[in-house]
């Protein structure tokens, strides 16, 4: 293509790959994801209990079946349960998943709507907005954080309790969540800001890329005005104002003392 004399073409912007997204979208799971790990040690301080509980159980009954000489029930007893310490820990493992979730999506509309985008996002240059240009309202970074988040970790969640429980009805409504999310990320579209999910455009959002230059300098400004914010916060501004006049009284002293101790040197 010719250029016509005194015409300016704009510099060519980067595409967001969906290798880029696909690498934000791990980091955004991990991270939380090991953040939150310690809830498993709360699970497993759980299941110990209701194992304890469930074998006194057991015990209570055997012993009162032995008694009575009902030997032949107390194999279905062992069984019963069995099956109930197996479900209650089917469905801690089901909640403790869930909470993890749910914590994951809370981290990313925090991180989403005030900084426009997550550690992902940071890592891979990717800015998350609304397609006027500015940043995504609660209502907007909820509803797609739902739709990128909350479906497909609700389907995983689904699956493992289905394989644990041996439920063909949980898998079943897992693989159908998992589906869902994977077709709607599929349905991409070229936009004038490159490429679009389906979730992009029920959300009236877009995902724009930036070059390292442009990342670096954001994050320089950001932290300018954060630290020019903080400062000129009432707190931090009485703090300064009371350090001031504390170093100023220290400084009077000293030269208090020092015209005393010169008056006494010409005394003597």
């Amino acid at each position: 293509m010719i250029q016509p004399p005194g015409s300016v073409f704009p510099p060519p912007r980067p595409s967001p790959t969906s290798a880029r997204r696909w690498g934000a979208r791990w980091i955004d799971w991990l991270v939380p994801w090991l953040v939150t790990a310690p809830l498993w040690f709360l699970t497993a301080e759980k299941i110990q209990t209701d194992a304890g509980k469930h074998g006194f159980t057991l015990a209570g009954k055997g012993l009162f079946k032995a008694a009575f000489g009902e030997w032949g029930a107390l194999g279905d007893t062992a069984g019963d349960e069995v099956g109930d310490l197996w479900g209650d820990i089917v469905a801690l493992i089901a909640l403790t998943l869930a909470v993890q979730v749910l914590l994951i999506m809370v981290y990313e509309v925090i991180l989403v709507r005030s900084w426009g985008r997550t550690l992902g996002k940071a890592a891979f240059a990717l800015t998350v907005r609304r397609t006027d240009g500015a940043r995504l309202t609660v209502g907007q970074a909820c509803a797609r954080t739902a739709l990128t988040v909350l479906v497909p970790g609700l389907g995983w969640v689904l699956l493992i309790a289905a394989i644990l429980q041996l439920s063909v009805l949980l898998a079943l409504a897992g693989i159908a969540l998992l589906i869902f999310s994977a077709v709607e990320c599929g349905m991409v579209r070229t936009s004038p800001d490159g490429k679009t999910c389906w979730h992009d455009r029920r959300t009236g959002s877009v995902v724009v890329p930036n070059t390292w230059t442009d990342q670096l300098r954001q994050m320089r400004d950001g932290g300018t005005q954060f630290a020019r914010t903080a400062w000129q916060a009432p707190p931090v501004q009485q703090l300064s104002q009371q350090a001031q006049a504390t170093f100023q009284q220290a400084r009077e002293r000293g030269r208090q003392a020092m015209s005393r101790d010169n008056g006494q040197n010409r005394g003597g």
